[in-house]
């Protein structure tokens, strides 16, 4: 039986209200999420039933609970109109969303790496088919509020995008400003300090026996002059 009979035929059973509590549904998770692939995969139920109930962990439920009756075929039918269609319905869920966050992905790249402008792309993708499918009626007020509405918010959230690489981007120039200037002034004092290397005057107040203070204060002096902003001298500690 081909998936989409399969489908078809179970969607008649999937909005069963009524729990499960048979045999099956008593076996560890890990045993019924086999039989539902085995299921899926097409295998015969009667070789279904060969291998379930030859398991150790299946006989000791079976034991305990049912008199040692083992799963029949009637067991597995009832499963497979309630049990297997909820755990179907399940993996249906499970891939769609898979298949949304591949989606939103691929337009998260094609918009930058944004995944927020990736959203409003797909809501954006949304709103203009509900716009084509009304293109051959006329719209009501509610259809033209709910367009209103929508468009207003992903322009809202267009704009707050914007806003924000706005400030990733004075950020980015404010770091770069910060780096060179960090960087003059390191090479500034490499400089500076060739040049007071290279000064014989400067080399004989740095030997001089006195405060580092008093040495800052003369070679400072000696080397911008009218420039340099002298500061007191702090008494030596005594």
């Amino acid at each position: 039986m081909s998936n989409e009979k399969i489908v078809k035929n179970g969607a008649k059973l999937r909005n069963k209200q009524r729990s499960s509590n048979g045999k099956i549904a008593r076996l560890p998770a890990d045993i019924r999420e086999e039989i539902n692939l085995r299921l899926y995969n097409g295998n015969k139920g009667k070789d279904i039933l060969v291998w379930l109930n030859g398991l150790p962990a299946v006989k000791k439920i079976l034991a305990a609970q049912f008199a040692g009756v083992p799963i029949s075929v009637r067991n597995l039918c009832n499963w497979r109109e309630i049990g297997y269609w909820r755990w179907f319905d399940e993996q249906q869920n499970v891939a769609s969303m898979k298949n949304r966050g591949k989606y939103a992905a691929g337009l998260a790249d094609a918009a930058g790496g944004s995944l927020s402008r990736g959203a409003a792309a797909a809501a954006s993708d949304k709103l203009l088919e509900f716009l084509d499918k009304k293109s051959d009626k006329d719209p009501t007020a509610t259809d033209v509020a709910k367009c209103a509405d929508a468009a207003a918010k992903l322009l809202k959230s267009e704009q707050n995008n914007e806003r924000l690489e706005i400030a990733r981007e004075r950020l980015r120039h404010h770091e770069t400003a910060l780096r060179l200037k960090r960087d003059k002034q390191y090479r500034d004092g490499v400089a500076i300090g060739l040049r007071i290397f290279e000064d014989a005057y400067a080399r004989q107040i740095a030997a001089a026996p006195i405060s580092n203070a008093e040495k800052i204060e003369a070679i400072g002096l000696h080397m911008f002059g009218k420039f340099w902003d002298p500061r007191p001298i702090p008494p030596p500690q005594v």
